[in-house]
């Protein structure tokens, strides 16, 4: 089913101009994965990596531009370590995180959004958890929803 739903999100991502995917390069997986991203975001960008950014209504990022996501820019450095994991995000900036602490019985990972205002470096994660906001049960229905232009991109302020 994931197949599908990428090679349906590559097609209309051509359609309309919103970027180019590419498989990723072994290295660049290598990297994602000692970096701590889950299965799920590795199988996509085995077949699908951004050339930088994908951008419809939201931005899908690259391996090389999430890694920065996650460890040098506010909020994902404070997310990151506390096993959310940056992957996209929303025109003005706010972070969609696959969130690495909750499977479903299907074993999914939901994908939540954070916004980039109020958390800050050292944030703990007493201070993060009322900010989380679930967007999509799993990877695949975030990238439907993606696709559909239907995600909710407006985060929680607390």
């Amino acid at each position: 089913m994931m197949n599908k739903t990428i090679q349906a999100l590559m097609k209309t991502v051509k359609r309309v101009g919103g970027g180019e995917c590419r498989p990723a390069s072994a290295e660049d997986l290598k990297r994602a994965k000692e970096a701590g991203f889950p299965s799920e975001l590795i199988d996509f960008y085995r077949q699908c990596e951004p050339n930088g950014v994908i951008q419809l209504q939201q931005r899908i990022w690259s391996i090389e531009n999430a890694l920065v996501e996650n460890t040098g820019v506010v909020p994902g450095c404070a997310l990151s370590p506390h096993g959310f994991i940056v992957f996209a995000s929303t025109i003005c900036g706010d972070s969609y995180c696959i969130d690495t602490n909750v499977k479903t019985a299907e074993g999914q990972h939901p994908v939540v959004l954070f916004s980039h205002e109020v958390i800050g470096e050292d944030a703990s994660l007493p201070d993060i958890l009322p900010l989380r906001l679930e967007v999509a049960k799993s990877f695949e229905e975030f990238l439907v929803k993606f696709k559909d232009e239907t995600l909710i991109d407006e985060p929680l302020f607390g």
